[in-house]
C-alpha cells in the first residue's frame, strides 16, 4: 500500500484540499490529481458509484498520485469492506451521530489489533502477491484515513466523545444536512448553521483534530482558512457548472455588445 500523502499532511497540521465526484469519470479523477488536489472524494452516498465503479476511479487516482477516499452509502461493516477492498485509501462516514457509531466504523475499517476488518488477497492488498498479508495489514492500519461527517444535532452534542475516538482522523461539516436538522433547509449561511460550524471548528482545535467543509458558491476560501478549517472541499460538478455558466454569459454579453455596435 502506497504512502497516504494526504494523511501525512493532515498529521503535520497542514491544509488539504479535496474534490468531490459523483459519477464514473476516471479522466476527471486524473485531472484532479494534475490540478494539485490532495484527495478525491468519491461520493457513493449521493451518487450511483458502486464498489466496481470505485475500483476504476481508484486506479485513475493511483496513476496521478492523488489519495482516493470514498463516502460510503451507509455505515454497515460489509459496505465499508467492499469499498476498501477495491483500494480506497480511506472512507468518509456519512451521518455519524454517536461515539458508538464512530467506534464501530473504525473497527470495520482497521485490521487487528485496531479493528476487525476482514483480511484477504484482494486488490487493496495487491491480491496477496506483493507482500505477506501480515505486512499489508500493518501498512493499511497506518495509511488508511477515516473522516466522519457531522450533519445533525445529535452528533454535534457528542462532539467531544467522537473526536476522541482512536482512528477518527478528522471531521467534515455537512452544512446542507445540518441546515435541515436545525430547521432551515438549504440555508447554509443561516446563523444557526454557522453556529454549528463554528462549534465544530472550536472542538477540532481543542482536541487537535482537523475539521473542514465543502466550499460552496458565494463562499470565500479565505474565510474558511481564517476560521481554522484544514479540510477544504469543492465539487467537480460545481466547478464545471460555475465556469460553464460564466463562459456562456460572457459570450452572450459580448454578442450583445456586437449587436449594439452593428446598430450604430
Amino acid at each position: 500500500m502506497r504512502n497516504n500523502m494526504m494523511k501525512e499532511k493532515l498529521q503535520k497540521g497542514e491544509l488539504v484540499t479535496g474534490c468531490m465526484l459523483q459519477g464514473y469519470l476516471p479522466s476527471l479523477v486524473e485531472i484532479c490529481g494534475l490540478a494539485g488536489f490532495d484527495f478525491v472524494f468519491l461520493d457513493a452516498e449521493h451518487g450511483p458509484l458502486s464498489p466496481g465503479d470505485c475500483e476504476g476511479l481508484v486506479r485513475a487516482a493511483e496513476v496521478r498520485g492523488i489519495t482516493p477516499l470514498v463516502r460510503v452509502p451507509d455505515l454497515q461493516e460489509s459496505t465499508l469492506l467492499r469499498y476498501l477492498d477495491v483500494g480506497a485509501m480511506g472512507v468518509i462516514l456519512p451521518g455519524v451521530s454517536s461515539v458508538q457509531e464512530a467506534r464501530e466504523a473504525v473497527a470495520a475499517v482497521k485490521y487487528h489489533p485496531l479493528g476487525k476488518r476482514g483480511l484477504n488477497g484482494v486488490r487493496a492488498s495487491g491480491y496477496g502477491m506483493e507482500r505477506p498479508l501480515a505486512d499489508y495489514a500493518q501498512e493499511a492500519n497506518r495509511e488508511t484515513v477515516v473522516l466522519a461527517i457531522i450533519e445533525n444535532t445529535t452528533a454535534m452534542e457528542a462532539l467531544p466523545e467522537i473526536l476522541q475516538v482512536e482512528g477518527v482522523d478528522g471531521l467534515i461539516f455537512g452544512a446542507m444536512d445540518y441546515s435541515q436538522a436545525v430547521g432551515v433547509p438549504g440555508q447554509g449561511q443561516h446563523p444557526l448553521v454557522q453556529e454549528g460550524y463554528e462549534k465544530l471548528l472550536a472542538a477540532g482545535r481543542n482536541f487537535g483534530k482537523p475539521v473542514g467543509t465543502v466550499v460552496r458558491a458565494g463562499e470565500t476560501l479565505e474565510r474558511h482558512v481564517q476560521q481554522g478549517a484544514r479540510l477544504l472541499l469543492t465539487s467537480a460538478f460545481g466547478l464545471f457548472g460555475r465556469e460553464a455558466r460564466r463562459f456562456v454569459q460572457t459570450v452572450q454579453q459580448e454578442a450583445a455588445k456586437g449587436s449594439e455596435n452593428d446598430g450604430n
